[in-house]
């Protein structure tokens, strides 16, 4: 097995920064995850939480194929990079036991012989639910998470809006908001970080695609004023390909944010 892990830290802790989570659905042949690697070098005080998935969760086998154990291992190294594997939950449909699969796969990669050397430190939970009856499955999920990688694995949930709060209670970051960039200042938006605490805030996600103009630049403003604890933003319709601002996209985050929080989150 590889290194030990460490647990990330919220934005207020993290030099004043916050993450970026990376939905890196990019196919790794030669040089597609170049551009990661560059950034992440070039930033080093800028910690990336990057989701992998290689077919809609591990696949079938001990290791990922060849692409991917190419650049895993290349990435096993770099100090501010933190691998998550990406296990979907079908809006809590998907039997625990499939979950808990997926997971027990991601393990083996960390193994030297039978996978590839490279520890995966969390779970990226896709299509998690947001209702407070499914609570419960999410924290169980998030026990087998924890059992399988150890107590510092990093649990993401995703339902891509804002869930029941007590989805924080397990998870280390949730996502609350993924859409098209011109939502993010729309009025269930708007209300729901009215209602979101500030510790809460810390641990949640903004995930926008679809920017155009300086929605990117306006959202990471926003990111920055109001205390969110990680983001991505993309000029693209997915997370298959590098839109053509990602350089500036990650200098501008690396900025660290500046006195107290101004103005509130409103």
């Amino acid at each position: 097995m590889g290194t030990k892990m460490t647990k990330l830290s919220s934005p207020s802790q993290n030099n004043n920064k916050a993450l970026i989570l990376l939905p890196l659905y990019i196919y790794p042949s030669p040089d597609a995850w170049t551009p990661l690697l560059l950034a992440a070098n070039r930033h080093p005080t800028l910690q990336f939480l990057v989701v992998v998935n290689p077919s809609n969760g591990p696949g079938e086998g001990d290791r990922p194929d060849e692409n991917y154990v190419r650049v895993l291992q290349q990435l096993r190294d770099v100090e501010n990079v933190k691998l998550v594997g990406y296990v979907y939950c079908s809006y809590g449909k998907r039997e625990q036991g499939e979950m808990r699969r997926d997971v027990e796969r991601y393990k083996v990669w960390g193994c030297e012989k039978r996978g590839c050397g490279v520890d995966i430190k969390g779970i990226f939970f896709d299509e998690a639910p947001a209702d407070g009856g499914h609570v419960g499955y999410m924290a169980e999920a998030a026990g087998e998470v924890r059992s399988a990688l150890g107590e510092e694995a990093v649990v993401v949930y995703n339902p891509g809006v804002f869930p029941d709060q007590g989805y924080w209670e397990k998870g280390d970051y949730v996502v609350v908001f993924e859409n098209v960039a011109r939502e993010w200042w729309g009025g269930y938006v708007r209300e729901n970080v009215k209602k979101l605490p500030k510790e809460l805030r810390e641990r949640s996600v903004v995930i926008a695609h679809s920017c155009q103009g300086d929605e990117k630049e306006r959202i990471l403003a926003d990111v920055r004023r109001e205390r969110w604890g990680a983001h991505f933003l993309t000029e693209e319709g997915g997370y298959e390909s590098w839109d053509g601002g990602w350089g500036g996209y990650v200098g501008e985050a690396d900025e660290e944010w500046d006195g107290e929080e101004e103005g509130g989150c409103c």
